[in-house]
């Protein structure tokens, strides 16, 4: 069949399309729970008791999200699960650097909040498990760590860090890592353990920046 649209019209179609997906992420709101589903499959009650809000309100954000198509909905059982569509993970990590590297007030927002948590990168966090000079612990719920966690990792979820101290050793840099760089467990847990004599630092990335890059994950879930 002949195209008869102008290679303006065709423009216009296309940037619309392209207009129609940024906007369905132009929200605060929709990031979060975007963030949330990179951890993996959740049901609009855990999303909202998760970003603080009503159910109404996440279930309007997520049928936004759904109807351009960046999350899917299954059902398990009597529940409705969302997920997260194929390549909206890559997304968010590449909007997340690209805003840090351009703006000045999230960088000096997010060094602020963690100022007394200091962070080491993935280089840094790859040669210290290589040499065996660290211990890496996943501070998320135990049900993300299932999902999919960083190689090597032990699941200590930030809420029973206190009670499992005993089980890290004390001549060796424990690093804690969470959801990715806006997530607060892990500085939590840093906090928690410098308080209690052991030498810690924060894994600035998550499990979405791992795999960006090109790293494995592995899972405890099929």
């Amino acid at each position: 069949m002949l195209n008869t649209e102008s290679p303006r019209q065709f423009k216009r179609a296309a940037y619309g399309g392209l207009a129609d997906v940024t906007k369905a992420l132009g929200s605060p709101r929709r990031l979060e729970l975007v963030d949330l589903l990179v951890q993996g499959p959740r049901p609009v009650e855990s999303l909202a008791r998760a970003t603080a809000q009503p159910i109404a309100s996440a279930s309007q954000h997520l049928q936004v999200l759904k109807r351009a198509r960046l999350v899917d909905t299954e059902r398990q059982g009597t529940t409705i699960e969302y997920r997260l569509a194929p390549g909206v993970s890559e997304v968010l990590v590449a909007l997340r650097r690209l805003a840090h590297a351009r703006s000045a007030e999230l960088r000096e927002t997010t060094d602020s909040f963690f100022e007394d948590a200091p962070s080491i990168d993935r280089e840094r966090l790859t040669a210290l498990l290589r040499e065996d000079g660290a211990v890496l612990i996943d501070v998320r719920p135990t049900a993300e760590f299932e999902q999919a966690h960083l190689p090597g990792a032990r699941s200590i979820p930030v809420e029973a860090l206190a009670d499992r101290l005993a089980e890290l050793p004390a001549d060796r840099l424990i690093v804690a890592c969470c959801r990715g760089p806006y997530c607060t467990f892990a500085a939590d847990a840093v906090r928690l353990l410098q308080a209690r004599g052991y030498r810690a630092a924060r894994f600035e990335d998550g499990v979405a920046e791992w795999a960006a890059d090109g790293g494995a994950l592995e899972a405890a879930r099929p």
